[in-house]
């Protein structure tokens, strides 16, 4: 893709604000980025306003720092506000590039886009930029004052990485070619764990998910689909893991259906390594995402995916790797849980695909070969 430079990267900053109760996917790619680039002897900073996010990266000696962000920030009612909060909001990047003698600045979010930019305008940083779903959305409004900004900002960024070619194809539509000539796509990668699998009941088949338990990830879909699985596949167990706002409606549907039996809620796991090693198959039926991670982290275990054909996914699950599956359709996916769990070798040549396509995807290994060589190469342009 590049050609790798010589100069060595010493420290970068990386930013993914949200709202202080979201933590998804981009906030642990963040996470996961600091922690790769320390495995290269890189040092980073992740600023965020995301507790988890915040707690996750100092449990593992991986510096924060919390910054000013506005929820709500596209409505007219804040315009005001950042007209005169513009010299501190990028008064705050500047602070921080040179408190961490940074050498790059890694952008993951709108806001710190336009005044991380800013900031390293003015000190002569390099800026890359990585779009988690969110630019088909900006670019898509009309040019008022924060998107006029947002346009600005990007005409300066070095780099922009999108994270596959279904978002890449959807920021085009409303974005002059001029903005896109420093577009690099690199498909995400998640980290390897290890842990210690959950006890299984004897001969259950697990069918394993972890994310928010929200209705946006298809977990309703999932839930309908449930009595037809289990019909067909007697022991077939759904293990979900993580929280949201619709963790209630859900345990309540699944009661009137008379499945509770076949439901086991984990709650936040600390290690989802524990669940992903004692599942058979991993479900994904989310109704619109970019290129989540969770996915990768199943392959990466070695468990199959079923999932929804949508965004990113088709690029990121192989076909001899899992099922996808059209979103919001509940029987489609009924018939491919049930297909895979009652077809054991089917299932087992899926394990095997799975376990020799994970290595390409460890996220250590995209740093190395994708990230790190874009980072060095425009650290030593602004050199």
């Amino acid at each position: 893709m590049l050609k790798k430079a010589n100069k060595k990267l010493r420290r970068v900053v990386i930013t993914r604000n949200a709202y202080a109760w979201q933590y998804g996917g981009a906030e642990q790619f963040a996470y996961n980025l600091a922690r790769s680039l320390r495995n290269e002897g890189v040092e980073s900073v992740v600023v965020s306003r995301v507790p988890e996010l915040l707690e996750h990266c100092r449990r593992d000696g991986i510096r924060t720092f919390r910054n000013l962000w506005l929820k709500n920030e596209t409505h007219r009612r804040w315009m005001l506000v950042y007209y005169l909060l513009w010299p501190v909001l990028v008064g705050q990047y500047v602070w921080l590039a040179l408190r961490s003698r940074a050498d790059l600045l890694v952008l993951m979010s709108r806001d710190d886009q336009i005044f991380g930019t800013a900031a390293a305008r003015l000190l002569g940083l390099p800026v890359v930029w990585f779009d988690h779903a969110d630019m088909k959305y900006i670019v898509a409004r009309p040019f008022r004052f924060l998107s006029k900004s947002y346009f600005e900002a990007l005409e300066r960024a070095d780099w922009v990485v999108m994270i596959s070619d279904a978002e890449r194809e959807k920021v085009a539509v409303n974005l002059p070619e001029r903005y896109r000539k420093r577009f690099v796509m690199i498909n995400n990668g998640a980290l390897k764990g290890s842990g210690k699998a959950l006890e299984r009941p004897a001969g259950a088949k697990i069918v394993a998910y972890v994310g928010r338990l929200e209705r946006d990830k298809g977990l309703f879909d999932l839930v309908e689909a449930a009595p037809e699985v289990v019909r067909r596949v007697p022991d077939a167990q759904f293990w979900l893991a993580g929280k949201g706002s619709h963790e209630l409606e859900l345990k309540e549907r699944v009661k009137e259906l008379g499945l509770e039996e076949h439901f086991r809620w984990l709650g936040h796991l600390d290690n989802v390594w524990d669940l992903l090693l004692a599942a058979d198959v991993f479900v994904y039926p989310t109704h619109h995402d970019a290129a989540p991670l969770a996915p990768v982290e199943a392959l990466l275990a070695g468990v199959p995916v079923v999932a929804s054909r949508i965004g990113g996914i088709p690029e990121m699950v192989p076909e001899k790797c899992g099922v996808l599956v059209t979103p919001k359709e509940p029987a489609a996916l009924a018939g491919a849980l049930s297909e895979l769990l009652a077809d054991e070798k089917r299932l087992a040549g899926m394990r095997k695909a799975a376990q020799a396509a994970g290595p390409g995807m460890e996220f250590g290994t995209v740093t190395r070969e994708k990230y790190l060589p874009i980072f060095q190469e425009v650290v030593k342009e602004k050199a």
